[in-house]
């Protein structure tokens, strides 16, 4: 199906910023670049300190019909900053974006396709390439396609990356807001539970998105305490949710809960990009990273099972 003018679909992309000055042009530039035109960029500073607010107006005077901007009186965290806009978005689909990520040139495109093609759809994802804070790619974020796949994976990890995915508004819970908030920036994780519930999920195979690491990611702050949180998440979904956890995770949870409890914090970080395959000072050596090393492979992918 080829996509016309006629017959786009707005979509409301979804930008929280928080003192996202040093990346957020290259953020935003990747949307008002898409090859996908009709869109809408709602901005939201949640309660910056640097000039996040006069980059944002001058993307503002560039593109007055398209980017519409927001502020927050105090810091609310990402994701309830983002759900003080939901309700303004115009568009039939709802598109996260962080303010340190690049979007693919034909990552809205594609997923608007995917969703005109499968109405049970409610949310389609991406891969992801995972960059650095000078654009050096550094690895890859690659999860299950099909809905059945991601159903397994949400037990043990979250195979969605976030800033990647696309949402039909319409099948929501509720329209006027889209995450619940109880766990922080976990929260996204817990969401996506929620959501299971309403239609199917997918990732396309193309890596549409490059993911920023940058040592100030909110996700890899105090590593423990957020793995502690996607404990709780997990166990939370089975109550709330009805999510159907297989029965032999739960003793790999314990293991997790074990091994985490022992390793010093200041370990987790680089355990935890080695495992999902992104270079570090510990995995550099071409040698031993080397997709072909069977054995690598295998005790790689014993690892991402306990984390």
């Amino acid at each position: 199906m080829k996509i016309t003018h006629q017959n786009q679909d707005l979509v409301s992309v979804i930008m929280p910023v928080r003192n996202g000055s040093v990346f957020m042009v290259k953020a935003i530039n990747s949307i008002v670049n898409q090859t996908y035109k009709n869109w809408e960029l709602l901005i939201i500073d949640d309660a910056s300190s640097d000039s996040t607010r006069t980059v944002m107006q001058e993307f503002k005077k560039q593109y007055p019909a398209k980017i519409r901007l927001f502020k927050t009186k105090r810091n609310l965290g990402a994701f309830a900053a983002a759900n003080t806009v939901i309700q303004r978005a115009k568009g039939k689909y709802l598109a996260p974006m962080d303010s340190d990520d690049i979007a693919h040139f034909e990552r809205l495109e594609k997923q608007v396709k995917f969703l005109h093609q499968n109405p049970n759809v409610i949310l389609v994802g991406s891969n992801a390439e995972i960059i650095d804070q000078n654009d050096n790619l550094t690895g890859y974020k690659k999860y299950g396609l099909t809905h059945e796949e991601i159903y397994q994976q949400m037990s043990l990890i979250n195979p969605i990356v976030h800033p990647s995915c696309m949402i039909r508004k319409s099948m929501l819970p509720n329209p006027q807001k889209l995450y619940l908030t109880n766990f922080g920036v976990n929260s996204d994780y817990f969401t996506f539970f929620q959501l299971l519930n309403y239609g199917k999920f997918a990732n396309l195979p193309e890596n549409l998105l490059s993911y920023r690491i940058h040592g100030k990611n909110s996700s890899l702050v105090n590593l423990k305490a957020k793995f502690f949180n996607t404990i709780k998440i997990r166990l939370a979904a089975v109550k709330e949710f009805k999510y159907q956890m297989p029965f032999y995770v739960y003793p790999l949870l314990l293991i997790q809960v074990i091994i985490v409890s022992f390793i010093p914090g200041k370990l987790l970080l680089p355990i935890y990009l080695f495992i999902r395959g992104m270079r570090t000072q510990m995995n550099n050596n071409p040698s031993i990273m080397s997709q072909n090393n069977t054995l690598f492979n295998r005790v790689k992918y014993a690892l991402t099972m306990l984390f």
